[in-house]
């Protein structure tokens, strides 16, 4: 891979994950918590006193924001960036999950053959991440 196709690769990984994060704001600021049903907050949740034969729901599960963010914090470990992990989850009004992703290279682009120190030892810029 030459220093053109490692400067595109790193502009396109950077881009993808802007875009990423531009659109996880967009739709969870559009987004309206009562379109989606069974909007619940968190409630202690005492696992030992539950009885066997109470009908209701049970009390204390995640509401659906909460549980998309946990998406997004559970797919932001799939970078292998050293210095931020960035996920998304991109939800319609109705809940449901049109796309996860995370800050990383585009499809086909090994990860193993472009650097990822911040800086360079040696002053070159093509040894970094951001040339």
């Amino acid at each position: 891979m030459n220093s053109r196709e490692a400067s595109v690769a790193a502009t396109a990984a950077f881009i993808g994950a802007l875009a990423s994060a531009i659109a996880f704001r967009f739709f969870y600021r559009s987004h309206s918590s009562k379109s989606i049903p069974s909007q619940n907050h968190i409630l202690s949740n005492n696992r030992s006193s539950i009885d066997p034969f109470d009908p209701s729901k049970r009390k204390g599960y995640l509401s659906w924001d909460d549980y998309f963010m946990a998406i997004a914090f559970l797919s932001a470990e799939r970078s292998k960036d050293p210095n931020r992990q960035v996920g998304a989850c991109l939800v319609s009004q109705d809940g449901i999950i049109l796309g996860i992703g995370y800050n990383g290279f585009p499809r086909g682009c090994a990860d193993d053959k472009l650097p990822w120190a911040k800086k360079s030892r040696t002053g070159d810029p093509l040894e970094t991440k951001y040339p």
